[in-house]
């Protein structure tokens, strides 16, 4: 079997319509993810969990055998979440062949696209995934990332260069000087040793030193 190569993508989901195929466990925690994130979800399915029942999402009673391309055409992502592991590759290898984004999650090989653990706040979005190889490893990947992410002296650092790129924006028009210039600062030892420990005005004039001497 070819290796598949997946290419890493954050995406607006706005608009996007969404079909969830299973109204159990993993299609409960698929639909309500992608309906947070502003997807336009549909779940077919028999049986639906009490989350998804109290939920404002739009769910059909409809049995899953019966979906055909006619019905999957109409969506952007698909995701097949029953618990009949031939049905779930059947309905995805019918979304593959329409073009669409199909997700396995009983077959990660049967999927073109991945759907990663992750973590987001205000600053940064992170994901994890080991293509299928273990959920538990991944998330531990993840949780000590974060731990890194979300020290004083990271989120001090991210601060300061995003202040820097504005200021170079500012000062300087090619974008391929800006680019030297970006990382120059960055690698300055007293530039980030005022900007890992919060003295943001000091770590910008020294950015700007090293701007002013070129």
């Amino acid at each position: 079997m070819v290796k598949k190569e997946y290419y890493p993508i954050f995406i607006d989901l706005s608009n996007f319509r969404v079909l969830v195929i299973g109204g159990g466990k993993v299609g409960t925690k698929r639909a309500l993810a992608f309906k947070k994130y502003g997807a336009n979800v549909c779940v077919i399915s028999l049986d639906f969990s009490q989350d998804l029942l109290n939920s404002d999402i739009r769910l059909i009673k409809e049995d899953a055998n019966k979906i055909d391309a006619s019905i999957i055409e109409k969506y952007d992502i698909i995701l097949t979440c029953t618990n009949n592991f031939e049905l779930n590759e059947k309905l995805c290898n019918i979304a593959k062949n329409l073009r669409k984004l199909c997700n396995n999650p009983t077959n990660p090989e049967n999927s073109n696209f991945i759907v990663p653990i992750f973590y987001s706040d205000n600053d940064m979005e992170i994901a994890i995934t080991t293509k299928g190889k273990s959920s538990i490893v991944a998330k531990e990947i993840l949780s000590k990332t974060i731990s890194i992410a979300n020290s004083p002296e990271m989120r001090n650092l991210l601060s300061a260069m995003y202040d820097v790129k504005t200021l170079l924006k500012k000062k300087v028009a090619d974008p391929s000087v800006r680019y030297s210039f970006y990382h120059k600062i960055y690698n300055d030892e007293k530039f980030k040793y005022y900007a890992t420990n919060g003295l943001i005005e000091k770590a910008l004039h020294r950015a700007e030193e090293i701007i002013n001497d070129q």
